[in-house]
């Protein structure tokens, strides 16, 4: 077994055990919750959000693990349904709830986290669809250059009007940060006295 292969198999048995922990926050039916709130509806702001992110990154973790798909998506599809059965409140009837497992549907609660959480769920499926991140070898076309530091060689001094910076320059701003120094030093001493 080489290095590179150890190397994976630790990597894939850490995700899966992240995972695998996630399990708290999905109900026996695999709908995402907030299990600290939502039962009670005492959610806070940033709680009606939360949920959105989970599912980004649990959607995103597809792309780069692409051995997680399945389970993932096992999670990801029932509470995209869920959510999209919550989307029937308020007088437009498309306002979104916290709590998706609810089969009564729109729980009466509103805000910007209930519909951003929403709309990922309902968007998660769609990963597929999305390209996988680019690296070095599969067509990222990034290069470093330590020498440019990213300005292409320009003259950086001039296109910003800088200037170069002589000894001169350096004894003054020493002097003068003496002497602020020595204001603020004397200037506390005198009102501890």
């Amino acid at each position: 077994m080489s290095y590179l292969q150890t190397q994976s198999d630790v990597w894939r048995q850490r995700t899966q055990s992240l995972l695998d922990a996630l399990g708290y926050f999905f109900t026996d039916d695999f709908i995402m919750w907030e299990a600290g709130c939502e039962t009670q509806l005492n959610c806070n702001i940033d709680q009606q959000s939360f949920k959105a992110f989970l599912t980004r990154w649990m959607a995103a973790t597809t792309k780069v693990a692409p051995w997680s798909y399945d389970f993932v998506m096992s999670r990801l599809n029932p509470s995209a349904v869920a959510a999209a059965k919550s989307c029937v409140g308020g007088t437009s009837g498309t306002i979104c709830g916290t709590r998706w497992w609810d089969p009564k549907g729109w729980d009466g609660t509103t805000g910007v986290g209930q519909q951003l959480a929403a709309l990922e769920a309902v968007m998660s499926p769609l990963i597929k669809q999305v390209e996988s991140p680019v690296t070095n070898t599969t067509g990222g076309t990034s290069t470093g250059n330590a020498a440019t530091a990213g300005t292409n060689g320009d003259d950086i001094e001039s296109k910003f009007g800088l200037f170069h910076i002589t000894q001169k320059d350096r004894a003054g701003a020493g002097i003068l940060t003496a002497l602020v120094l020595g204001t603020f030093v004397g200037g506390g001493a005198w009102a501890m006295f």
